[in-house]
């Protein structure tokens, strides 16, 4: 305990310093830092206020509303700890100059650590709570209540606080002694990308819109017991939201409020005992691997050469080892790889919104409705496998970057090298399109005509879209760029949406009023020989547009590397 606090005593002394002695036009930045976060506060306080204020008009729902809108607050406080400790903590247990001076001081280990978590509690903290003051102060405000409440808010909250940033120097630690500690900006990112994907299918499969929305309901009962369902009781933000809600309704006297704050302490005491564990395990090698360079684990290497070897065992050298280098370049490089998270997330919202939609309260137009949304479906597949290509098949060439030399005097032809980048990236947009395009008609209830006309659409358009973006890609290379994802950004990317939007909506346009056809005969409507014939024609156009999407830009973009090669 001694060594604890004499670890925290610098620190301390440091910020009694800089108050005591600002420095040459401290004082004068200090007042403005101070005008400036009390200005913050008043307005958060004014809005929160006003919120609360309209919230509790509206009749019967009015608390309710308000109940909702403090697990909100929760939430959100929670999820700012838990982003801002990861930082904190790796910084504090890890990377931090003086680590190496405190560990060959003579104190343990772990008083090193809870000076360094505590540390990190108290850096990470003080925004959430700076947040969440001006609300609590509204909601104490609007509902008029006792002085205790004054009491049990900041009781709710330190609990509440402290387990997630617990957990978050739990996840730490288990990251530096799975990953290189000097990697902290990929481990961070990777860790903010999967919260944030995590947090953003969470609030939508809460379906927030129909919390206002009663006509979705079949009656008012439904819709009020809809409102009164709380969120999942395993988490720790309901049991905060339980515990204050009973002084803010005037109910202080029930015993469960104090069940769920004493359930609150509890928890978060259980996880700074699991964390002190977890510590002794993990602080002490993942601080002697901080100070390693990144090592090769055999097992993982075999499995990963192993896995490549079966994908292009089929392949000649040359162009096996090209694939080899792509893969491998693209999975070592987090800022590629790690952007599957979060489009996984956004399919996965995309297709719940298709799911949401219902049709069968539209008897009378659910044919016309049914395939707008088929067609409107197709759009935005188009789109996205469109803005796919342009973020990976785009920059496939420009990737090689200054070491393209090495593909111009490698035993391959240019254009050999074209068409392996098309097909190292065609396979996994193709699947994304397909299944996107299957799994949301699905959802539509769409007829089989409709099923497969948009499934063939997309299995021909699919590839003519990759090959633009490859073609242009040698059209337009930067070699020079710091990375991939600065590739698309220049002119050369400019030019592919603009052209694939336009090849997507003729393909589609062309496309239309045949399908059309081919569902009013579904329907037992015969069609004349200028349907039959002129839908056949603007099909056969559709085709050609993506074969001339397919042929053409690879090969401009093969003249323009070869005339770059022979200008070189």
């Amino acid at each position: 305990m001694i060594d604890w606090l004499t670890l925290l005593k610098p620190g301390l002394l440091s910020l009694r310093n800089i108050i005591r002695r600002p420095g040459r036009g401290g004082r004068a930045k200090a007042v403005f830092v101070a005008l400036f976060t009390l200005v913050i506060w008043l307005l958060v306080f004014l809005f929160a206020t006003r919120v609360l204020r309209n919230l509790r008009a509206a009749d019967l729902v009015g608390d309710i509303l308000c109940r909702k809108f403090l697990g909100l607050m929760w939430i959100t406080g929670a999820a700012m700890l838990v982003f801002s400790s990861l930082i904190s903590s790796l910084s504090g247990f890890f990377l931090s100059k003086d680590l190496e001076l405190l560990m060959a001081s003579p104190v343990s280990q772990e008083s090193v650590f809870w000076a360094r978590s505590t540390q990190a509690l108290l850096v990470s903290a003080w925004m959430p709570a700076a947040f969440m003051l001006p609300v609590f102060l509204a909601y104490g405000y609007s509902f008029q209540v006792p002085f205790y409440y004054y009491l049990i808010a900041p009781a709710v909250t330190v609990p509440l606080l402290a387990g997630a940033g617990y957990l978050s120097q739990m996840l730490v630690m288990i990251l530096v002694n799975l990953f290189p500690a000097r990697r902290a900006r990929e481990i961070m990112g990777l860790s903010a990308i999967v919260a944030f994907c995590g947090l953003y299918i969470a609030f939508r499969l809460m379906r927030p819109e129909e919390m206002l929305n009663p006509s979705g309901f079949m009656s008012a009962a439904a819709y009020l017991a809809n409102l009164r369902a709380t969120g999942s009781i395993f988490l720790p933000t309901e049991w905060a939201v339980e515990s204050l809600w009973p002084v803010l309704s005037g109910r202080p006297g029930r015993l469960e409020a104090w069940r769920w704050l004493l359930l609150l302490w509890s928890t978060g005491a259980a996880l700074a005992v699991i964390t002190s564990y977890v510590a002794g395990a993990l602080f002490w090698p993942g601080y002697n691997k901080s100070l390693e360079g990144s090592s090769r684990r055999r097992g993982s290497h075999g499995l990963w050469s192993l896995a490549l070897g079966g994908l292009t065992a089929l392949m000649k050298p040359e162009r096996r080892a090209l694939v080899t280098k792509d893969l491998k370049t693209f999975f070592r490089d987090h800022a590629q790889w790690s952007q599957l998270i979060l489009l996984a997330a956004l399919l996965v919202i995309y297709l719940y919104n298709f799911s949401l939609v219902n049709l069968s309260r539209f008897p009378d137009g659910a044919f016309v409705l049914e395939n707008f949304f088929a067609f409107l479906n197709l759009g935005l597949v188009a789109l996205i496998a469109a803005t796919l290509c342009l973020r990976f098949a785009f920059p496939a060439i420009s990737g090689e970057g200054f070491a393209y030399w090495i593909i111009k005097a490698a035993p391959m032809s240019l254009a050999d090298f074209m068409r392996i980048k098309f097909w190292l990236w065609l396979p996994p947009i193709w699947l994304i399109a397909v299944g996107l395009i299957i799994l949301g008609n699905y959802y539509l209830g769409v007829s089989l005509t409709m099923h497969v006309a948009a499934g063939l659409i997309t299995l021909i358009l699919t590839p003519g879209l990759c090959a633009l973006a490859v073609g242009l890609g040698g059209q337009f290379p930067r070699f020079d760029a710091a990375n991939p994802a600065q590739a698309p950004t220049g002119y050369g990317g400019l030019v592919y949406m603009v052209t694939s939007s336009l090849a997507s909506l003729a393909v589609i346009g062309l496309s239309a009023w045949p399908i059309i056809n081919l569902l009013n005969l579904e329907r037992g409507r015969r069609l004349t020989l200028i349907p039959k014939t002129g839908g056949a024609f603007l099909l056969a156009l559709a085709a050609l547009v993506c074969v001339y999407l397919l042929i053409k830009p690879m090969r401009q973009g093969l003249k323009a590397l070869e005339e770059g090669s022979d200008q070189e």
